[in-house]
């Protein structure tokens, strides 16, 4: 498949060009009609800039340029790599923060690749930590076509060199090859710790009426208790009436791990639920937190990239987003029941950390 960046190029170019000339008319106009220079000069600076990256994008897409990924390899103008002469390719998620920080951001992706030992590649690596060099061949948000298509394309042509999940948490695996979800008996397995947030909810209603009675017989003249207490009932009730409804949505909405044939969903106490279909998950690991300090085992969804472009992840590692749904000891039975259920569902996906 062949992809192309000509006319994404154009298209933001000629906006931001165009809307940083106007701007620059504007400011001169302002800076004619203005006493004070400081803020038409630093409108017209920043349109300025804006115009430059416009013009940059316009001249981008005059250049030469050619990506395509079939089962022979990956081409581009200047290389052609079969896929035996790529150590891995993937889709790297760059913050907006900084070239390899972790971020909760929606991070922007790159096609990247690493070639094999020995082979030779006609570009200027990127900044890279580890030994191996790192080449960029694209920023994904240039290309005509989308992120998903893209990915398509790696998954069918290549294997387990598409790099879906970092290699410190999985082996590299076709994206082809799943787990045993569809034949696992007994359906979808639920996780819910609800019995606290019910009780309360009683609790407070109970207490709700107290207070809302021993007013109401000190308004008629007979004050039941102590008169301080009865004295503060308005207040006692109303406080008592927001917690009884804050503890009823709590126990309307509890927290949910839901693990069953279709994926894996997460709901937080009186959230919506985060769901990930089996499709979309690279993997999932069960163990310590990424970049974190936390030692209590915690559940890790890692997405296919590409999917989920809009939503934050929890973190950002070696270029690939990770969401931490739960920790696995607030769920009733711990890690002890969630594990084996998890495992089962998500066959070669599964993976345990440290």
């Amino acid at each position: 498949m062949e992809f192309t960046v000509e006319r994404t190029l154009v298209r933001r170019g000629r906006r931001w060009l165009t809307g940083g000339l106007v701007a620059i008319g504007a400011s001169v106009v302002w800076l004619v009609a203005s006493r004070s220079a400081t803020g038409p000069l630093m409108v017209g600076f920043l349109a300025g800039v804006a115009a430059w990256s416009g013009a940059k994008d316009l001249r981008r897409a005059r250049q030469p340029f050619r990506l395509r990924v079939d089962a022979f390899g990956i081409t581009l103008q200047d290389a052609e790599l079969a896929w035996e002469q790529i150590d891995r390719v993937s889709l790297w998620h760059v913050p907006n923060t900084g070239e390899d920080s972790e971020t909760t951001t929606p991070p922007k992706p790159r096609l990247t690749l690493w070639t094999a030992p020995g082979v030779a590649f006609p570009r200027k690596p990127d900044r890279t930590r580890g030994d191996r060099p790192r080449y960029t061949l694209v920023d994904c948000e240039d290309l005509d076509q989308s992120v998903s298509e893209l990915t398509a394309v790696l998954a069918e042509h290549g294997g387990a060199a598409f790099e879906t999940a970092p290699r410190a948490v999985r082996p590299p695996i076709p994206v082809t090859v799943s787990g045993p979800e569809l034949r696992v008996p007994g359906g979808e397995r639920q996780f819910v710790d609800a019995r606290r947030a019910g009780t309360w909810t009683l609790v407070w209603a109970a207490l709700a009426l107290v207070f809302g009675y021993s007013f109401w017989e000190l308004v008629h003249g007979r004050p039941v208790g102590p008169e301080p207490f009865t004295a503060f009932g308005p207040l006692g009730a109303i406080g008592c009436c927001y917690l009884t409804g804050r503890s009823y949505r709590r126990w309307r909405k509890p927290l949910r791990l839901r693990v069953g044939p279709a994926g894996i969903g997460m709901r937080e106490v009186t959230r919506e639920e985060s769901f990930f279909s089996w499709q979309d998950i690279a993997a999932v690991t069960v163990g310590r937190p990424p970049t974190t300090g936390d030692t209590r085992p915690w559940l890790v969804v890692w997405p296919l990239p590409g999917s989920r472009p809009h939503d934050n992840p929890s973190y950002l590692v070696d270029g690939h987003k990770a969401y931490a749904l739960v920790r696995l000891d607030r769920l009733p039975g711990g890690a002890e029941a969630v594990v084996p259920v998890v495992r089962e569902y998500a066959g070669e996906r599964y993976a345990e950390t440290a």
